[in-house]
């Protein structure tokens, strides 16, 4: 467990590193995460999943990760409407609490979950990973869409329907879901995997990996600039804390899950926000600043918890 979480600190380094002396700006940082999201990551995602035996998979850590990450954003747009930010005159308060609430539930799974999964857990935890990121974006993109809809008051009932289509569309189609889903038909149907085949994904999944944490390092260097103090700290609170000890509390005593799978929804839940939040928010033009510095500062202050979040489960393998 030491030595993996010193290898995800010093690929993370490496990618700081090459942004700090301008080898990777931040357009090119952009570009070459488009590239991995779209290219190595589906083969990584649709080999594990078309590797697993299908009546293995299971809908419980589905539902004792999404039960919990919809219980969190309840309270998390609350204790925002009443207790959080109002000063700003183009957001509306239930406007900033409902980018509150997605920013402080949806956790970048894909470019920082994926990487550290696979190095801590191994291709068991992959498999709970990807079993819940099948349904991940859809429910909380859904729900927080929904939510940004009704505090609207200028949207027609024809945009809200057209927003919803475009979610749906986006969601089944997305680059990260569709692998996932026909790895799992190719399960299902127990079909052979060719040997050239098995190693062009292997090969192409094994340069997933390393890049999204040179990546994600590059990221960080990059946002240094753009933190906006107010309204985030909430967020921080609810993303990094409060969520990972309830959808811990949920799957250990409510779903009562196995070991691994505990251990692997309680590190998804402790991962920090991903971008779509921000994009959610510029969509609506609700919290936009404050989306922004969310997913900037829960990425550099998830340096610090994610260790510790890890070294719980290191009896977990």
């Amino acid at each position: 467990m030491t030595d993996a979480l010193l290898q995800v600190f010093l690929i993370v380094s490496v990618g700081v590193l090459v942004a700090w002396v301008g080898w990777i700006d931040e357009e090119s940082t952009n570009l070459f995460s488009s590239l991995v999201l779209r290219v190595f990551m589906p083969a990584l995602l649709f080999r594990s999943m078309a590797s697993v035996s299908f009546e293995s998979l299971s809908i419980a850590p589905i539902l004792s990760y999404l039960f919990a990450a919809l219980l969190i954003y309840g309270l998390a747009y609350v204790v925002a409407l009443y207790w959080g930010p109002r000063d700003r005159s183009a957001d509306s308060k239930a406007g900033l609490a409902a980018a509150t609430a997605i920013c402080a539930t949806f956790s970048n799974n894909v470019m920082v979950g994926i990487p550290i999964v696979k190095l801590f857990f191994g291709p068991d935890g992959l498999v709970v990973l990807l079993t819940v990121l099948s349904m991940h974006a859809l429910v909380l993109l859904g729900f927080g869409t929904l939510v940004f809809e009704l505090t609207s008051k200028s949207r027609s009932p024809v945009s809200r329907m057209m927003a919803v289509r475009q979610l749906v569309q986006s969601a089944v189609l997305h680059p990260v879901v569709l692998p996932i889903m026909l790895g799992v038909a190719y399960s299902y149907f127990a079909l052979p995997m060719p040997l050239l085949l098995d190693s062009t994904l292997a090969a192409l999944g094994q340069v997933g990996v390393p890049c999204c944490l040179v990546l994600l390092g590059a990221s960080v260097y990059h946002a240094r600039n753009r933190f906006q103090a107010r309204g985030v700290g909430l967020i921080l609170l609810f993303k990094l804390a409060i969520m990972p000890v309830t959808v811990f509390l949920v799957a250990q005593f409510l779903f009562e899950l196995p070991p691994m799978a505990v251990a692997v929804l309680t590190t998804m839940a402790a991962l920090p926000t991903g971008a779509n939040p921000y994009l959610l928010t510029q969509r609506y033009n609700q919290g936009v600043p404050m989306a922004a510095t969310a997913v900037a500062a829960s990425t550099a202050l998830s340096v610090i918890s994610l260790p510790y979040v890890l070294s719980q489960f290191a009896h977990v393998r």
